[in-house]
């Protein structure tokens, strides 16, 4: 797998380190360091919509429904938009040509984001870190901006001595439970209440990292979650009971993870630039993706039906589906701090 190329590589954000991805709905939704946020038709390869969401680096770009996009950013806000139309049609957008409106701002929430986690939405609510205190996290529901769970974790997180309390790093909203990777290496469940008067409980907690977790993600589906962070480990654990498996490779310095559809295989992307495949099962190196100059910040897989690509990554043409020549591919796509997009098929 060191051989390989990517197929293709968006760089429309130039220079600008991209922060998040997300996909859905043949969209790779990206956001960059400068608050430029993007939708890119992986059909075409081309942005389709392309607009300034906000006044400082993105955080979380989130695609919640066909035409709703949720933005999340270090200028303090949490904005949720809605294309005003239908995406433009299969090979009319571009970057030097014609892109759609600007979405319509919906609603903007103010957050605290002096921090380095990513928001998690699931059902119309909104997991973040406490408006004061990033140790702790607020639940608020979208449609009004109004907080349901209010610093969830107070009694459970405590500093150790002579130092503050750990920030949380990145947190998962799974319907009536909460999983978040902590600046001192634990990873943490809650199980909360629709009843905002019912407290949270603590379902589990477990080490494992001996420095900061960087990034976690899970497969609900297979009961499991792969945690990264700035030591040299990797831990897998059970999503119900903390149950945990730690392996040590033996490089430091992990941004990003995400777990394969088929939970198989899972990505990570280093402070290194490079992505390594690890099986889910032995927890073992498959091999690495070389390409980017810089960390790799964050990674997504998409499923898209496609046609044969052209390989040159310098192309200006469009490839368009034709029918009977369309296929399903997995992609994985991996944000650097280089201010590019590798785009990778993935078997």
């Amino acid at each position: 797998m060191g051989g390989v190329d990517p197929y293709w590589i968006l760089r429309h954000h130039t220079s600008s380190s991209v922060q998040s991805l997300d996909f859905s709905h043949r969209f790779l939704a990206t956001g960059d360091i400068s608050g430029t946020v993007s939708l890119v038709d992986l059909t075409t390869l081309r942005p389709a919509f392309q607009w300034s969401a906000h006044t400082d680096s993105i955080l979380t770009i989130l695609i919640i429904g066909p035409k709703e996009i949720l933005t999340h950013a270090r200028d303090n806000t949490l904005k949720h938009w809605r294309l005003s139309h239908a995406p433009p049609s299969v090979g009319s957008s571009s970057i030097g040509g014609k892109l759609g409106a600007t979405p319509e701002l919906v609603r903007t929430i103010g957050v605290n984001a002096l921090n380095f986690s990513k928001c998690s939405y699931d059902k119309g609510k909104v997991a973040v870190p406490n408006a004061l205190d990033a140790a702790y996290i607020d639940v608020l529901e979208l449609k009004t901006g109004a907080r349901i769970h209010e610093a969830i974790g107070r009694p459970d997180i405590k500093p150790s001595v002579g130092t503050r309390l750990p920030i949380v790093m990145s947190l998962h909203l799974l319907g009536d439970n909460i999983v978040a990777g902590y600046e001192d290496g634990i990873v943490k469940s809650w199980s909360i209440s629709s009843n905002a008067d019912v407290s949270t409980n603590l379902r589990w907690q477990s080490r494992c990292h001996s420095e900061s977790v960087m990034s976690v993600n899970l497969c609900q589906e297979d009961n499991f979650g792969i945690s990264v962070g700035a030591d040299d480990r990797i831990a897998k654990f059970e999503l119900d009971t903390g149950k945990r498996e730690l392996v040590q490779t033996k490089f430091p310095g992990k941004a990003s993870v995400v777990i394969a559809p088929d939970a198989k295989t899972f990505a990570v992307g280093a402070w290194d630039r490079s992505i390594r495949i690890y099986s889910t099962e032995s927890m073992q190196e498959l091999g690495q993706l070389n390409y980017h100059r810089d960390t790799v910040e964050c990674l997504i897989f998409a499923s898209v039906k496609t046609g044969e690509l052209e390989e040159d990554e310098d192309s200006d043409e469009d490839e368009e589906v034709e029918g009977k020549d369309a296929k399903t591919q997995l992609i994985l796509a991996a944000g650097c701090r280089d201010g590019k997009i590798s785009l990778w098929k993935y078997s």
